[in-house]
């Protein structure tokens, strides 16, 4: 038994170091949210695609719960999702845009292929964009795409 426990600290200590080694000549792996906008679905966007734009045509909508929206959401962007009250959120959704109209939304989540953002974004789409002449898109990568641009 003591030799079991001695070989697996050897190689719990080797298997270390060699990562160690490998991480200091590689450097750290590649976090970015890789994005081709010409294969992504309808309504879906890449950052790279949102940065090209105005920034000041750009209206944020974070579809995550209040909680991570408040810790780390994007400035200036709006809480809409389909965890709380959809009234109260959507009113005040439109609360903005009647302040201050945005002619692009982008709607972002945790991560690539969240439902809540799929969600938000059918039901602003369906419900006000025609109307209120605005276009809806979903940020692919979601938070994670824009965490891994810093």
């Amino acid at each position: 038994m003591k030799r079991l426990v001695e070989t697996i600290f050897c190689v719990s200590i080797l298997s270390s170091l060699g990562a160690f080694i490998t991480f200091q000549i590689v450097g750290e792996p590649d976090r970015s949210v890789a994005c081709e906008q010409a294969s992504l679905p309808e309504y879906f966007v890449c950052l790279s695609t949102i940065r090209e734009l105005n920034p000041d045509q750009i209206l944020w909508v974070d579809a995550r719960p209040r909680k991570q929206w408040e810790e780390n959401g994007v400035d200036g962007s709006i809480l809409l999702n389909d965890q709380e009250d959809w009234i109260d959120l959507e009113f005040n959704f439109m609360g903005k845009m009647n302040e201050d109209f945005k002619p692009i939304v982008v709607v972002y989540c945790n991560q690539s292929g969240c439902g809540s953002s799929k969600y938000v974004a059918r039901q602003l789409r369906e419900k006000h964009a025609e109307a209120l002449g605005f276009q809806v898109l979903v940020l692919e990568g979601g938070i994670n795409a824009l965490k891994s641009e810093d």
